[in-house]
């Protein structure tokens, strides 16, 4: 650790996922060794083990065990307040993170002075790229294009795909207006301008809301040099209560932003346009669920093991995981004899692994493989497929 101070401050807002909190801080904890940082996790009130968990395996993190859950704005208000970092990242607990992240992220501010926030390039558990690491301020037209599909059929459209700045190329360094929350930096000297997270934003929204006020002091990066796992499925589930709370969001960032308290007449029209979006979109939703036919996963029967060793033998004698092939590298796997549409299990004992080479890998190959992590302390492995629905966890003890 530096003398110098604290260059940077990490804040995970946790509520119950205690699994991918564990492997989203052996991931931080292995990107920190040779920077000046700390460590918070807020839990909002959990119902599983996470505080405990915290406390046992990572003893230098910082927590704070909520005795209610008081809401992702305000929690990591709670951190923000008692923290030092000249820079803060507000991260997901259901990401994982390469060794050189917060190396790249604090030379990123350093190179660009100018920089007000940071956000960067996030893949799903199967390698996909997810669309919301870049987006634009929202819009009624925005959301129907998204959830009708529009976007899907003209990704790279400035007009249609401007939610996700869809016409900025997903590898390219560019200002954006809006971060995601799952990966959420600034410089402390700007947070203490423009103030805290709102919360008036409970779940949803804070994230754009606080993308904006940055704007006024700095520009927001979208940085996909830097690039994470985000699981995704763990914190966003698409149904219709979050429909009522992400449109809940967008019309109290409207109304604070954009029309002042004496447009009533536009006021009302913009709740009316809102709240018809969101009836719309719940149809919509429905129309979708009658049409999907997601009906799971084919695996292969041959499956590859990744790490040291430690595994392997208990792997090829778990029930249901088929032959196991033991490799050195991420190079030595491939698709040989595998039908189109068949994924390939591979197991990864993150304790073991690159975890840069195991992003690279699986950004090259997305949605090939059925990505299954390991715990480094052996008491759990993982997996998330969709990112539109929750991951498995496998407890082995």
């Amino acid at each position: 650790m530096s003398d110098l101070g604290k260059a940077l401050s990490i804040i995970i807002v946790n509520y119950n996922v205690s699994p991918f909190l564990k492997l989203c801080l052996y991931s931080v904890c292995r990107a920190v060794e040779n920077i000046s940082a700390e460590v918070f996790v807020v839990d909002n009130a959990s119902g599983d083990d996470s505080v405990q968990m915290v406390k046992k395996t990572f003893p230098d993190v910082i927590v704070f065990a909520n005795k209610q859950n008081k809401g992702f704005s305000a929690a990591n208000n709670q951190a923000i307040v008692s923290s030092s970092g000249d820079i803060i990242l507000l991260l997901n607990p259901d990401t994982i993170v390469a060794e050189d992240t917060f190396i790249k992220l604090i030379d990123f501010y350093k190179n660009n002075k100018e920089t007000a926030g940071v956000g960067v390039k996030m893949i799903d558990g199967s390698g996909n790229y997810l669309p919301e690491s870049k987006r634009g301020l929202p819009s009624s037209r925005d959301f129907i294009f998204r959830f009708s599909g529009l976007m899907k059929l003209f990704p790279r459209s400035r007009f249609i795909s401007r939610y996700f700045m869809g016409n900025i190329p997903n590898d390219k360094t560019a200002e954006v207006p809006v971060m995601a929350g799952a990966f959420l930096s600034f410089p402390r000297a700007i947070i203490e301008k423009v103030g805290l997270l709102d919360e008036q934003f409970f779940m949803y929204g804070e994230d754009i809301d606080l993308s904006y006020r940055l704007s006024a002091e700095g520009k927001n990066y979208y940085y996909p040099e830097i690039k994470i796992i985000h699981f995704k499925g763990e914190s966003t589930v698409k149904d219709e209560h979050y429909i009522d709370r992400f449109y809940g969001a967008m019309l109290i960032f409207t109304k604070k932003h954009f029309f002042p308290e004496y447009l009533w007449l536009q006021k009302k029209f913009m709740t009316l346009s809102i709240n018809g979006v969101k009836g719309l979109l719940k149809k919509l939703l429905l129309l979708k669920r009658s049409t999907d036919d997601r009906a799971g996963e084919e695996i292969d029967s041959v499956a590859y093991y990744i790490g040291s060793g430690d595994w392997y033998g208990d792997l090829k004698n778990m029930k249901g995981v088929g032959e196991v092939k033991a490799v050195s590298s991420f190079g030595e796997i491939s698709r040989n004899g595998v039908k189109p549409g068949v994924k390939r299990n591979i197991f990864i004992d993150i304790k073991d692994v690159s975890m840069k080479e195991m992003i690279a890998f699986m950004e090259s190959n997305p949605g090939l493989y059925r990505y299954s992590f390991l715990s480094p302390f052996r008491d759990f492995y993982l997996y998330s497929s969709d990112s539109r629905t929750s991951g498995k966890v496998v407890y082995l003890k």
